[in-house]
């Protein structure tokens, strides 16, 4: 479901819709526990609280839009949206992302989430690395999916790091827009 607030839900170049889930409508594993998330506000993020994360090993974020809320007959990627402050974790250990529609079909890609190469061990050299969005958050697409319009469907994305300590990261949501 897109978020409540307006402008969450929005036409796009050529009148498609596109949709940003607010990181308060995702479903983040310990996400209401003060000792490793906290909500918090950020002065250029469109909703009025992100999710910062204190500290955690089970990275685990999931989101869910219904395609009835998309254009039909469109090529859609989901985009996770998010910023690094001060963030340990994420430099030397791949992140999993997925994008797939429930009962069928799911896309899984590793990235690495930390932008900054400086550092980098052998293993995450090469692997698709975010960008800064014009608003000044960083985004990193997380697959693709195409809605027909023929029945409504749930469209489901995860994001997923299990191994190692993590800390810094801000989340604004995810964003699910045409191609």
């Amino acid at each position: 479901m897109c978020g409540f607030f307006k402008g969450d839900r929005q036409k796009r170049k050529g009148g498609k819709m596109s949709c940003m889930i607010p990181a308060r409508k995702l479903s983040i594993a310990w996400g209401d526990d003060k000792r490793y998330w906290m909500w918090t506000t950020m002065p250029d993020s469109r909703f009025p609280e992100v999710a910062k994360l204190l500290e955690v090993w089970w990275f685990d974020i999931y989101g869910m839009i219904n395609t009835i809320q998309l254009s039909p007959n469109t090529q859609y990627a989901a985009y996770f949206v998010f910023q690094m402050i001060n963030a340990s974790g994420f430099r030397d250990l791949p992140v999993e992302l997925s994008v797939g529609v429930k009962g069928g079909r799911n896309s899984t890609k590793i990235v690495c989430l930390d932008s900054n190469m400086e550092g980098w061990q052998y293993h995450t050299v090469g692997l698709q690395r975010p960008n800064v969005r014009s608003d000044g958050w960083l985004e990193i697409e997380m697959g693709e999916f195409f809605n027909s319009g023929l029945e409504v469907e749930e469209v489901q994305m995860n994001v997923k790091e299990l191994r190692k300590l993590k800390k810094g990261i801000f989340i604004e949501g995810i964003e699910v827009r045409p191609k």
